[in-house]
């Protein structure tokens, strides 16, 4: 008797778990009727438009969500994503988009960079921004140079930055919209970009100045001559 209770549980079990997945899952309950698509994806809505409508309607059972996620994660002008089921027959997308930091020229071909110093565009994908150009010769040389962007990008003297490039391993050169070079290198604190920029401030009134170097002690000025004298 016991071991026909035993194969009884057995077969009933094994009907329960064959009827959920063939008769229960497949209903259209199931099915995904909305889809919101929510963060700053202006530049992706049509990819992301497009992702909707290839889920609208299909059995939330039948869809691999790691699949998809990992296809946002692997696109490069995005940051950040999630794809969550929130309820029943309702999927939330979440994406958070690169914004554009600085521009990168590399070679002869100019960029989009973010604050991480990840790549994700060409120049005309986005709408232009007044920031500067890093000027590397490869794209991973970016992130060193990002070191000494985080210092001075604090500072008023940011606005007036034109490019920064690394000269040699011992000088990094910042150029400023009027020509003046600073000069600087991985081991000049934040602080002293603060100091420079009141000096620059204060020497440009009456002076031209070729070059600030920062390397040293002190503040080594190259001055190509008083304004007022025309020199």
């Amino acid at each position: 008797m016991k071991f026909i209770i035993k194969l009884g549980f057995i077969f009933f079990v094994s009907w329960v778990l064959y009827i959920i997945p063939a008769k229960f899952l497949p209903m259209d309950i199931f099915n995904i009727r909305e889809i919101k698509v929510q963060g700053n994806s202006k530049n992706l809505s049509s990819e992301l438009t497009e992702l909707a409508t290839s889920l609208y309607n299909n059995n939330t059972w039948e869809i691999n969500f790691n699949e998809i996620q990992n296809f946002l994660d692997n696109d490069v002008r995005i940051k950040k994503s999630d794809v969550e089921v929130v309820s029943l027959g309702k999927v939330v997308i979440t994406v958070e988009e690169r914004k554009l930091k600085y521009y990168a020229q590399i070679g002869n071909k100019v960029y989009l960079v973010d604050d991480e110093g990840v790549v994700f565009g060409f120049l005309k994908e986005k709408d232009e921004l007044d920031t500067y150009f890093i000027k590397v010769d490869k794209e991973e040389d970016i992130k060193d140079l990002l070191k000494i962007c985080r210092r001075i990008d604090d500072n008023i003297l940011k606005n007036l930055v034109s490019q920064i490039y690394e000269k040699n391993k011992n000088c990094v050169e910042i150029v400023l919209t009027d020509g003046t070079v600073i000069k600087t290198d991985y081991e000049v604190k934040k602080e002293k970009y603060k100091i420079v920029e009141n000096l620059y401030y204060e020497l440009v009134k009456t002076r031209k100045i070729e070059y600030i170097d920062l390397r040293f002690n002190d503040f080594i000025v190259k001055s190509l001559g008083d304004k007022n004298n025309g020199k």
